[in-house]
């Protein structure tokens, strides 16, 4: 049984422990501080997030700022590794939270009572009229306007806690196991202890029920699908984008609601930043800069959370900007708005709920649409069943355009060729349209819960239909099927070949290097530039490789010190 503190700290949280209070032989005093400091669960009146124990018990990896509070990654006495929150919201004194309270509390009784206007800008108003009538003298309290405003609009209107986690960019995944009050929130999160490691732990903060349906009743608001008990799941992006949410209720999950966010990237991936951070080596990249530049057709498989999607990004900005760029996927995780940013032609389409027929149909029904819209590179962002024949057949009679990218569940090339020919029925043969297959891995730090990215595979299909060659062994570069088609559409010779793909790659380490320092050399502009540089160094008739790069670290060192 829960026991709740009824006398207020004076932080105005409401305080209650987690677990009863042991029955040993120590004093009163004892027993309410180990309640109240480390089995306590904290809030203020205004969340419905409880914060869990004390950060001073961890034995600190890192701490950071984040817009909306103070994080601090450690190692908790059991051994866990714990992602530990204190939200600005709960750092403020008595009279600011009771001030909150109040207005939070004030705006939404407003609106029952008269209804009217409910939106970002009329809360924020509201709520700065309401702060001012409460503080008569302010200069004793230490607080922003925007920064309280902000928190109402977060507690009326907005997400409460999972918009805060939303806000920091190391988080990849959210997950909130049922029943929710009686489960930690859990994370998958990036940069802990290293540029390139990914991790799953746990963190300090337990949902109250109401701050679940919260997420809930927003997503059935923004996108008008069902979630019942007839229909107890509900998969869809958030409205604006920067997330991939599932939530599963009763009867499928009997102990209540339960939810999974998975976040999609707020800078957009390249070969240079995959280089910085260690998933892919320079020539690698190259080489695959080269293959779409020459209308290749690339499958990245691999588990989930091993960096497909990442890859398959990066990808898309080794496309010339002349290329007609066509996009099909069930979750906005591709760099459409990114591409069209800096000056790519991108037609997205999305399928999800909302579409009749299931996920399978729906794929296929897009993929023939995108066949009958004029010449242009296809990207799927999942190759997942029953369009992988309209896909194949279009790819074998050049129906389909000048490349195809995609990605595919499975932990090998054999493993996607089996699956796609003995699972889903495709001809052995009809395989062999696919020319590349990049397997992307992840490897577990020994003796830790650390995980890096790379790619553990790259190949091409060869003229037996299931074996592939190995093509991080370059001198497999001539014998191959696809590369040999390549030879012979741009009249290259195999020695301008390994220039070409050593110059791509040596440009992308450029960048690689010099963004550590400076991130804006890992965005994609810089990719878009380093393609225009090489082509106007070959269409002037200079292919010294060794001129090209140093005329290009030049440009970039150049450009370095302008900023």
């Amino acid at each position: 049984m829960v026991r709740i503190i009824t006398e207020v700290p004076v932080t105005a949280e409401v305080t209650r422990p987690i677990e009863p209070v042991p029955v040993v032989k120590r004093t009163v005093m004892d027993r309410l501080s180990r309640v109240v400091e480390k089995d306590s669960m904290r809030k203020p009146r205004f969340a419905d997030c409880w914060a869990v124990g004390s950060r001073d018990s961890l034995r600190v990896l890192e701490s950071y700022s984040i817009p909306c509070g103070e994080v601090v990654i450690g190692v908790a006495s059991d051994g866990e590794v714990e992602y530990n929150l204190t939200p600005r919201d709960y750092s403020y004194g008595r009279a600011l939270s009771d001030v909150l309270d109040g207005t939070i509390n004030g705006i939404r009784e407003d609106y029952r009572k008269k209804g009217g206007l409910m939106d970002g800008q009329s809360v924020r108003i509201a709520a700065k009229e309401r702060i001012c009538k409460s503080f008569k003298d302010d200069a004793d309290v230490n607080w922003s306007m925007n920064g309280l405003c902000d928190a109402v609009h977060r507690y009326v209107l907005g997400l409460g806690i999972f918009e805060i986690l939303l806000a920091d960019d190391r988080i990849e995944d959210i997950y909130v196991d049922a029943p929710c009050d009686r489960s930690r929130v859990h994370i998958t999160m990036n940069k802990v202890e290293g540029f390139n490691t990914h991790i799953r732990c746990r963190t300090n903060l337990i949902l109250d029920q109401r701050e679940v349906k919260n997420l809930i009743s927003r997503l059935k608001k923004d996108t008008g699908l069902p979630y019942c008990e007839s229909n107890p799941v509900l998969e869809t992006d958030m409205c604006d984008g920067s997330a991939r949410v599932t939530v599963v209720g009763y009867p499928l999950s009997p102990k209540g609601d339960s939810v999974a966010i998975r976040k999609h990237s707020s800078s957009p991936w390249t070969l240079s930043k995959l280089i910085a951070n260690g998933t892919l080596d320079q020539e690698t990249a190259g080489m695959l800069s080269f293959l779409v530049e020459n209308r290749s057709t690339i499958i990245v498989c691999g588990a989930r959370g091993a960096g497909k999607s990442s890859l398959l990004s990066a990808l898309m900005f080794e496309f010339p900007l002349s290329q007609r760029i066509l996009t099909i996927e069930d979750t906005m995780e591709l760099p459409a708005k990114s591409m069209k940013d800096v000056g790519y032609k991108v037609q997205s389409m999305l399928i999800d709920d909302r579409m009749s027929g299931d996920a399978a149909s729906r794929a296929q029904d897009a993929l023939r649409v995108a066949l009958r819209m004029g010449e242009s590179a296809i990207v799927l962002g999942e190759v997942r069943g029953s369009e992988v024949s309209t896909l194949y057949d279009s790819m074998r009679t050049g129906r389909a355009g000048s490349s195809i990218l995609g990605t595919m569940h499975g932990d090998s090339a054999k493993t996607v060729y089996d699956r796609v020919v003995h699972t889903m029925g495709l001809q052995p043969e009809e395989f062999q349209a696919t020319d590349f297959l990049v397997t992307m891995g992840t490897v577990r730090n020994r003796g830790s819960q650390r995980e890096t990215r790379h790619m553990s595979e790259f190949v091409c299909t060869t003229d037996a239909p299931g074996r592939f060659l190995d093509m991080t062994n370059r001198n497999n570069l001539a014998r191959s099927v696809p590369m040999k088609r390549i030879l012979s559409v741009t009249g290259m010779t195999v020695s301008e070949l390994k220039d070409e793909i050593e110059v791509r790659g040596g440009m992308r380490k450029i960048l690689a290097d010099v963004g550590m320092n400076e991130s804006r050399f890992h965005g994609p502009e810089w990719i878009v530039a380093a393609n225009e540089y090489l082509s106007r160094q070959y269409g002037s008739g200079v292919t010294d490789k060794d001129a090209i790069l140093a005329g290009f670290r030049s440009l970039v060192a150049s450009a370095a010190k302008k900023e």
